[in-house]
């Protein structure tokens, strides 16, 4: 009796749903928190906030139909992992939609911190680029309609140009808003230790955001290895 061997690609792709599930966890404690520290926050933030949520809670909602599909229902199939089927729009549009959203309202912040907008059309640049470059890798996926036939030089471009430049604006946006916040006086009654925790608190989550697509081509190559 032969006993089927997960290909190499299977480990990749399980760390990728594990991955989205734990950081969609820390986002839904934010997302709480953010309920009930800012009730009467402006409306136009709580849009932002919610949104941006609720499309994170789609995007897991079909990374958890593919995982199913890939361990289930496909399980013993090599030759499901090489299937694009909805990743095109999940893995890769709305990721670029989510980042794009979030990186305009820290540029936002940012613009407003600084009272120059010299860092904010910075964050901005970049975000449309990586914007465009996720709309490219999605719409080129979805054309070639398998993994090994979307490879290639071409998409090789378009892919280093989203990763680069998400990358490079979430660093942007964790300097800025660590500098900034520093140096911006407040009202509090305890300015530093307001100042400190969220510092702290920015640190954290962009130094996060801005070092998992780093880490993510390295995951891959171990793993594939």
């Amino acid at each position: 009796m032969s006993i089927f061997a997960p290909p190499p690609d299977l480990s990749r792709v399980l760390v990728g749903y594990i991955l989205n599930w734990g950081l969609y966890g820390v986002l839904s404690m934010q997302v709480y928190l953010y309920y009930l520290a800012f009730p009467k926050d402006r409306s136009g933030h709580k849009i932002v906030v919610y949104g941006t949520f609720l499309l994170e809670s789609t995007q897991t909602f079909l990374f958890t139909s593919s995982a199913f599909k890939t361990f289930a229902t496909g399980f013993g199939n090599p030759a499901v992992l090489d299937k694009v089927d909805v990743l095109w729009f999940s893995m890769f549009i709305m990721s670029g939609i989510v980042a794009f959203i979030t990186q305009s309202f820290y540029a936002y912040r940012v613009r407003i911190l600084a009272q120059s907008i010299h860092a904010a059309v910075a964050i901005i640049a970049l975000a449309f680029l990586q914007l465009g470059g996720a709309l490219a890798v999605g719409i080129e996926t979805k054309q070639a309609g398998l993994f090994s036939h979307f490879w290639n030089t071409k998409s090789t471009i378009s892919t280093g140009i989203w990763e680069g430049a998400s990358t490079s604006c979430d660093i942007i946006i964790a300097v800025s808003m660590m500098y900034y916040l520093s140096r911006r006086d407040s009202n509090i009654k305890d300015p530093n230790v307001f100042i400190t925790k969220f510092v702290n608190l920015t640190i954290e989550t962009g130094a996060l955001t801005g070092m998992l697509p780093d880490a993510l081509p390295v995951i891959w190559n171990v793993l594939s290895n």
